[in-house]
């Protein structure tokens, strides 16, 4: 009986051993749980943009829903008894009994924030500022991009656009404007600073070092001089908002706010010929010579396996 009783209590460590070992609490619970919560909510980002892209191309509100918080909590409780009773001479055999229980609990609470109200409905409507898009193209991103994607008009040379309510095929002008500025980017020849006016607010400025590396580089600048109408010998030009001409020192920059974005993204998504039919969805414009493709969204009945995003809207 006592062997009997040894083995089922080692048979007992044993099993509550390897619960605890698949369960990976502590510690060894935060590489999954921080990446997997991450790697969600990455993939639930871009499905939400991709579906308020594809909904601004139907003239459908944009809804933005925001996870504001993740508390994931576990608990594991594990019990084991065992007892053993003796008859003391009395007739009858010795009694033995082993138990074994446990309990795993896994509690994530998220919390949802929808977006609504002013400050929301600023966010969507108010232009990003000329800091923003120069601060993007410093950073790495490609000045072409950015530039026609962010950007309705500089020193009067307007972009596409392709909204229902403004369409415009845009200037050649704007568009060879972008090209240059990529190269000049590609170059290193292109910088900005942010300093403190007189009135103490701030100021930007388009830098363009004095000494090229390179003539191809010296082309490239004066030639988005001429396009800017700027001084070429300055070497510094003065950015603000605006809807004017420009020129001199000056760059008066109409950017877009986060709607007019959208939008110029909704007019590259392919829409099933019986929405436009139908009238629910409208049409896109033709394409414009020169200007830089800024995505592509397909549309089919089934789910792709390879795409960056995938949304579900009206049944496709």
């Amino acid at each position: 009986m006592k062997a009997v009783l040894l083995a089922r209590s080692s048979t007992a460590a044993l099993l509550l051993a390897l619960l605890s070992g698949c369960m990976q609490l502590g510690p060894a619970s935060i590489n999954r749980d921080r990446f997997d919560y991450g790697s969600a909510i990455g993939e639930s980002w871009k499905q939400q943009a991709l579906l308020n892209i594809v909904k601004m191309r139907y003239a459908d509100s944009p809804v933005f829903v925001d996870v504001a918080q993740i508390v994931s909590g576990y608990t594991l409780q594990s019990t084991v008894s065992a007892g053993w009773g003796h008859n003391l001479g009395l007739h009858g055999p010795d009694s033995a009994s082993l138990g074994l229980q446990g309990q795993y609990t896994d509690r994530p609470t998220i919390t949802y924030v929808p977006q609504t109200g002013q400050q929301y409905l600023r966010g969507l409507l108010t232009p990003i500022t000329p800091a923003t898009v120069l601060f993007l193209i410093q950073s790495g991103y490609a000045a072409d991009f950015v530039l026609s994607m962010t950007v309705e008009s500089i020193n009067g040379l307007t972009n596409r656009s392709a909204a229902p309510t403004r369409v415009n095929a845009g200037d050649a002008q704007f568009f060879e404007l972008v090209q240059r500025v990529r190269e000049v980017q590609r170059s290193g020849n292109i910088g900005m600073r942010v300093e403190l006016d007189k009135a103490k607010k701030e100021a930007t400025l388009l830098t363009f070092p004095r000494r090229q590396h390179s003539a191809e580089a010296q082309a490239q600048s004066a030639a988005i001089a001429r396009l800017l109408r700027l001084e070429p010998h300055l070497g510094e030009y003065r950015v603000s908002y605006g809807m004017g001409v420009g020129g001199g020192n000056e760059i008066e920059m109409a950017t877009r706010s986060l709607v007019q974005i959208m939008a110029e993204l909704a007019e590259t998504v392919e829409v099933p010929q019986t929405h436009l039919q139908e009238g629910s969805a409208y049409a896109a414009m033709p394409a414009t010579p020169g200007a830089l493709p800024l995505m592509r969204v397909h549309s089919g009945s089934t789910r792709p396996a390879d795409a960056f995003a995938v949304a579900s809207y009206r049944g496709n």
